[in-house]
C-alpha cells in the first residue's frame, strides 16, 4: 500500500527528519493519553452515578402520592389511588407521615430535622434494602449489616441518620426532646408542646439527606404529643418491583381526581442534574485538551511538506493529480492520528473495564459515603470517540495537507 509505504517513509524512516519523527512520537503518545484519560474519567464518573442512582432506588420511595382532603391515614387508605395500588400485589404501598421538628439532646444541643413516621412494614422493608446494599459493601462491619429486620423502633423509639446523630453528639439508647416548631411563636412563658424519644439505632444510607435530615419513628408509637400542631403532612409512599414502570404508574395515578405524583426523580432532580453538568463540563474539558494534543498533527504535516517539497514533487511528475497529492497527505496525518487515538480507546477501555470488575478500594470510609471507586463502560460512548476522534483527525489533516496541491513539480526539483 503506497500510502503505507509513503506513512512509514516520510515520518518513522531512518531519512526521515529527527524533528519531525520526535514531535510525531510526542503526537501520538499525547493523544493516546489524552483519550484514555477521557474514558477513564467518564466511566468512573458513569460507575458514580450509577452507585448513587442505585442506591436512591433502594433507600427512597419511587412514587410519593399525595391526595387532597385526605388528612388522615384512614382516609388515604380508603382513597381509590391507595386501592388502585393495592391490586397489584407486586407494589409496596404504605401511608406515611412528616413534620418539621426541632431536636434537643440532653446535652443542650438543637437541630433542626424531618421526623418520619411509617408504618412497621415499611420500616423493615427500608432495614431489608439497606442491608442488600451493604452486603455488595467491603465493609461487612456497618451497622446496617447485623441490623436485625424485626429490631424496628418501637414506642417512644425513634431511628436516625449517622450525620444528624453526629451533629447532636448522641449514639443509640440516649434520649432526645423532640419540639414542634410552632412553639417559636408562642408568648413567653408558655411551653411549647414535646415528647421524650429515645434512640433505637442510628443508621448510615450514605445518603446526605437522610443521614442528615431525618428522624424516622413507627407511625402512631412515637411523637403522637406533636400530631396535633399543625405541620404534619399525609401520604402515600410507593415502592416498584421494576423501575421502568414508574412513569406508567404515575400516569394511571393522576387519572384519579386530587392525586399528585413526585417520582424518586422529582425529588432528586438538584442532584441529578448537578452530576449531568458535572459530568458534560469534565468530559468538554477533557475533550479541549485532547484536541490541543491533537493539534501537533499540524505541526508534524506543516513540517513534513516544508521539508519533503522534492519528494512531492517527484510524484507529482509520476503521474499524481493535486487532488491525489492532497489525499496522500491526508490519509498519512490520518494514520498518524488514528494510531494514538485507537491506543488510547483501546487502553481507556481496558482499564476501565478492570475497574469495573475490581473497583478500587482505597478513600477512608468515614470521610467519604461511597469508599470505592466503580467504573461502568459504556460502548456507545466508546464508538462515539472513535467516530468523532476520527473525523477530527481527517479534517485536521486535510488543512495542512492542501498546500502539497500548491507544489509545482518544476520549481521544487530544481531546489538543492
Amino acid at each position: 500500500m503506497l500510502v503505507g509505504h509513503l506513512f512509514r517513509h516520510f515520518i518513522f524512516s531512518p531519512r526521515a527528519g529527527s524533528l519531525v519523527k520526535r514531535i510525531a512520537w510526542l503526537s501520538m503518545v499525547g493523544i493516546t493519553i489524552s483519550v484514555t484519560a477521557f474514558l477513564v474519567v467518564l466511566f468512573v464518573m458513569n460507575g458514580m452515578n450509577a452507585s448513587i442512582h442505585k442506591r436512591i432506588l433502594g433507600l427512597e420511595p419511587h412514587l410519593y402520592v399525595q391526595v387532597a382532603g385526605a388528612d388522615t391515614a384512614q382516609s388515604l387508605e380508603s382513597s381509590p389511588a391507595f386501592q388502585r395500588l393495592q391490586e397489584d400485589p407486586a407494589h409496596r404501598a404504605y401511608v406515611y407521615e412528616t413534620m418539621d421538628i426541632i431536636i434537643r439532646s440532653q446535652d443542650g444541643q438543637f437541630r433542626g430535622g424531618i421526623a418520619r413516621g411509617v408504618t412497621r412494614e415499611s420500616l423493615e422493608h427500608f432495614i431489608e434494602q439497606l442491608q442488600r446494599i451493604d452486603r455488595k459493601a467491603t465493609d461487612r462491619d456497618s451497622q446496617a449489616y447485623f441490623w436485625d429486620p424485626q429490631d424496628v423502633p418501637g414506642r417512644g423509639e425513634v431511628v436516625m441518620g449517622v450525620d444528624l446523630a453526629q451533629s447532636l453528639g448522641v449514639f443509640e439508647g440516649d434520649f432526645l426532646t423532640v419540639v414542634s416548631p410552632s412553639g417559636l411563636l408562642l408568648p413567653p412563658g408558655e411551653t411549647p408542646k414535646f415528647e421524650r424519644v429515645r434512640i433505637k439505632r442510628i443508621v448510615t444510607t450514605s445518603l446526605p439527606d437522610l443521614d442528615g435530615q431525618y428522624l424516622f419513628y413507627q407511625r402512631g408509637e412515637a411523637l403522637n404529643a406533636l400530631v396535633n400542631e399543625g405541620l404534619r403532612k399525609n401520604g402515600i409512599e410507593v415502592w416498584l418491583p421494576d423501575e421502568g414502570r414508574i412513569e406508567s404508574v404515575k400516569e394511571d395515578l393522576m387519572k384519579f381526581e386530587g392525586v399528585s405524583v413526585e417520582t424518586w426523580m422529582d425529588r432528586n432532580s438538584a442532584l441529578l442534574y448537578a452530576l449531568k453538568l458535572e459530568k458534560l463540563t469534565i468530559g468538554i474539558f477533557l475533550g479541549l485538551a485532547g484536541m490541543i494534543a491533537g493539534s501537533s498533527i499540524l505541526t508534524v504535516l506543516a513540517l513534513l511538506l516544508s521539508q519533503k517539497k522534492r519528494d512531492i514533487a517527484i510524484l507529482r511528475t509520476i503521474g499524481f493529480s493535486s487532488r491525489q497529492t492532497v489525499r496522500t497527505f491526508t490519509q498519512i496525518g490520518f494514520f498518524l492520528a488514528g494510531i494514538g487515538v485507537v491506543g488510547g480507546v483501546v487502553l481507556g477501555t481496558g482499564l476501565s473495564l478492570y475497574i469495573q470488575a475490581n473497583p478500587i478500594q482505597f478513600l477512608p470510609s468515614d470521610v467519604y459515603y461511597d469508599s470505592s471507586i466503580p467504573a461502568l463502560v459504556n460502548y456507545g460512548l466508546v464508538f462515539g470517540v472513535l467516530i468523532v476522534s476520527g473525523l477530527i483527525a481527517l479534517l485536521g489533516s486535510y488543512i495542512p495537507a492542501r498546500t502539497a496541491a500548491e507544489v509545482q513539480p518544476s520549481d521544487a526539483l530544481r531546489m538543492k
